[in-house]
């Protein structure tokens, strides 16, 4: 997914990498958010557990988290900023490795997620 924000690259970066320290619980379907040192553990529809641990941070361009659950599932979530004039365009990567066996539960219930977590991350900044 990908969103323009009416807010600098400095700004949308700065949520990014802190925004696992604020109470997510707000995103619809997400529960049980906790937040940890390098990261933030949640629920997704009372049906996955995830942590999210930073991996990667490049100034104002690039944010990632590796995302690991209760299940055998696991991802990387990359955030690509780019700054367009007043605004940013901020886009969204999910590559998740999942069994065979569970990927039409589990990708559904990822990508829903994402797309509701960029709209709250446009939101929340835009807001800030």
């Amino acid at each position: 997914p990908e969103e323009t924000i009416s807010a600098s690259s400095e700004k949308v970066y700065q949520v990014l990498t802190q925004f696992m320290h604020q109470d997510l619980s707000r995103i619809p379907g997400l529960t049980n958010f906790e937040p940890l040192a390098d990261g933030c553990k949640f629920s997704v529809q009372d049906q996955i557990s995830c942590q999210l641990t930073l991996t990667e941070q490049v100034p104002y361009s690039r944010v990632a988290y590796k995302a690991e659950t209760d299940k055998p599932v696991s991802a990387q979530v990359v955030f690509d900023i780019e700054p367009e004039g007043d605004a940013t365009r901020l886009q969204g990567h999910l590559d998740v490795n999942v069994p065979f066996f569970l990927q039409g539960m589990v990708k559904g219930l990822i990508d829903k997620f994402m797309g509701t977590a960029m709209q709250y991350l446009k939101t929340a900044i835009e807001r800030s």
